[in-house]
């Protein structure tokens, strides 16, 4: 179960790194030396407290520097506190002790002492054999939809494998890479037709702004499910 507390250190991290899901958020400017690019794989993205995940960041590159000279580290909890020192060696293992949602965060550095980072999200759920739900499917408001007033309802349906009790977030931002959660613990729903029809709204700042956007299904042993990335622009002032 995520937390308010670590939610909303969730939303901060990802709001100032400006990355998601292996997004990248450069750490400084580049001068005259080239920023290293930080990238980093997990071998599972879903386990439980028994389970350790692997960490494998020797995909970080730099125009400079070779790939052995490039020093990594690693916030498991992406909580601003790292957790590892900075070091060559581009292999990492850790287990949660704790079940929820996380974003562990790389930051890998040059010679020069530049530095760039990035996330990849993971589950800590409290049953394996429980299934994740089914992917959220959305029918309102259409994919690149123009013109949408400053108040959108958002409508989606879902289900579970084992019928699981669910509830979603709501991701919102500008672009792919700012999407952070901007409604959690979303229950309310409407019965159209005999189906289950699950339904938010959210109220934008901006006129004529393309806004992305994305719904996350999860159900009572943690598992966290995300629906695709869609899209829409609200309309001129």
């Amino acid at each position: 179960m995520i937390t308010s507390h670590h939610l909303l250190k969730t939303i901060i991290i990802l709001g100032l790194s400006a990355g998601l899901l292996a997004g990248c958020g450069k750490d400084e400017q580049n001068t005259n030396n080239h920023l290293p690019v930080a990238r980093f794989t997990l071998d599972i993205t879903r386990g439980d407290v028994n389970t350790t995940f692997n960490f494998d960041a020797s995909s970080v590159t730099d125009e400079e520097d070779p790939a052995s000279s490039l020093e990594v580290r690693w916030d498991w909890e992406n909580d601003g506190i790292f957790d590892t020192e900075f070091s060559t060696t581009k292999i990492a293992t850790h287990r949660y002790t704790t079940p929820g949602l996380y974003f562990p965060l790389l930051q890998v550095r040059d010679t020069k002492a530049m530095t760039d980072s990035t996330t990849n999200m993971l589950t800590v759920v409290t049953n394996l054999d429980n299934l994740p739900p089914n992917r959220p499917i959305y029918s309102t408001p259409p994919d690149y939809q123009t013109y949408m007033e400053l108040e959108v309802v958002f409508k989606w349906t879902c289900s579970d494998p084992e019928d699981d009790d669910l509830s979603f977030d709501l991701w919102v931002g500008r672009s792919r890479a700012t999407l952070a959660p901007v409604k959690t613990g979303i229950t309310d729903y409407s019965i159209e037709n005999g189906n289950i029809i699950y339904q938010t709204t959210y109220n934008f700042l901006d006129y004529s702004r393309e806004y992305h956007w994305r719904i996350f299904a999860r159900d009572s042993a943690g598992n966290y499910t995300a629906g695709h990335i869609w899209r829409f622009t609200t309309r001129p002032k």
